[in-house]
């Protein structure tokens, strides 16, 4: 009788961990897809897209550009970012976070596997990027109509803006 009343405790404990770790697995995944992207600035300008993701992101920097690759702590912390060869590398840091800077033109990159914060500036770049997480995005203010589009969570495609938009990828 005393085992019984024992695990009865135990589950009825027990119960709302569960339900709140459900809840958390259950929040819906969602995507981000920036295409021929340009701004401001150049290499040294301000981002064209901020994205913080528990996922991946895949990307491509088709002519001059710089992308910043923090790998966040996370549960699920696996597999460092990756680019192709001939890339110029260096370290950073954010908020007490290591990372790396990619910079050159006609690079693909990617983080998958984990909690990523990636910081792209520069023209020519495409984004794909999947999980939960969000995205500041930023366009040209000099040509509006030539830079690029996006689209979030399998919306349509817009113009990217001329001044800073976040938005949620994913969702609960």
């Amino acid at each position: 009788m005393r085992r019984i009343l024992l695990i009865c405790a135990l589950l009825a404990a027990l119960a709302p961990v569960a339900a709140a770790a459900s809840a958390s697995t259950s929040a819906k995944h969602g995507f981000l897809v920036v295409r021929r992207a340009a701004g401001d600035g150049g290499v040294k300008g301000r981002p064209v897209a901020t994205v913080i993701v528990n996922g991946f992101v895949l990307g491509r920097v088709s002519q001059e550009g710089t992308v910043d690759v923090i790998q966040l702590p996370s549960a699920n912390g696996r597999g460092a970012p990756q680019v192709t060869p001939g890339v110029s590398t260096r370290g950073i840091r954010w908020h007490g976070f290591s990372g790396k800077e990619f910079s050159g033109s006609d690079f693909r990159f990617r983080a998958m596997g984990g909690s990523y914060r990636v910081v792209v500036r520069g023209a020519g770049i495409y984004l794909f990027a999947g999980g939960r997480g969000h995205v500041t995005l930023l366009g040209s203010s000099v040509y509006p109509n030539a830079d690029g589009s996006y689209s979030v969570n399998g919306g349509a495609f817009r113009s990217l803006p001329a001044r800073p938009l976040k938005r949620t990828i994913g969702g609960g």
